[in-house]
């Protein structure tokens, strides 16, 4: 069983978010977000969402998802990000399966070799090519 701090940085640590963001996710202050790391107990409602948010987060961390920290900021749920929709009562789950389509679509694009199954020429060839004059000297 984790701690309300765990659970916080918990929050943090895998959404890669800074602490305004998780603060204005939580709906509290940044001192009030440090003061929970600290071990301050959150009060009423605010350890009920922490506890969702986490749980949340360990869902998203158990997607393997590659740079998550890269898509948190980016409007890609219909013209909303993943952190609109963390600081709304929304399940983040529902958005689960299309930021792990996405990151995993971006995650291949990126293992592809710059210049894959295109045609390489010949250093003869380029040169031919060129309208600058290139002379060899004796």
């Amino acid at each position: 069983m984790r701690s309300p701090a765990e659970h916080v940085a918990n929050i943090r640590d895998v959404f890669a978010i800074s602490m305004s963001d998780l603060a204005s996710i939580l709906g509290v202050t940044r001192p009030t977000v440090y003061a929970w790391l600290a071990g301050q107990e959150p009060k009423g409602e605010a350890v009920i969402r922490i506890q969702q948010l986490s749980r949340a987060a360990d869902k998203f961390n158990q997607a393997n998802i590659i740079r998550l920290d890269k898509l948190v900021h980016r409007p890609i749920l219909n013209g909303r990000s993943l952190l609109d929709i963390l600081k709304t009562d929304e399940d983040p789950l529902e958005a689960l399966a299309t930021i792990k389509a996405i990151a995993d679509k971006e995650a291949q694009t990126r293992r592809e070799s710059k210049g894959a199954n295109k045609h390489l020429k010949s250093l003869d060839d380029v040169l031919g090519e060129s309208s600058v004059a290139i002379y060899e000297r004796s």
